[in-house]
């Protein structure tokens, strides 16, 4: 699915990738995903939306790589 949205965003089918998007991070809210749809966002123009998902990704990347302790000195 997210191989047809990147087409039909290569297109400029951005309503139609983004419904494919939509429906995909319900089941797959991946960080890769999450970054396809808020690039779909931009083009679209919603920035408040793209924001709020690179958001999601930039969370989600904390929690898979918490912080050494390190880097807290």
């Amino acid at each position: 699915m997210r191989e047809l949205a990147k087409a039909f965003l290569a297109q400029g089918k951005m309503v139609r990738a983004a419904a494919l998007m939509l429906n995909l991070i319900k089941t797959e809210p991946t960080p890769e995903n999450l970054e396809l749809l808020a690039e779909i966002y931009m083009r679209q123009g919603l920035f408040d939306d793209a924001a709020e998902l690179y958001l999601r990704v930039v969370k989600a990347g904390l929690k898979i790589k918490p912080l050494r302790e390190e880097t807290l000195q």
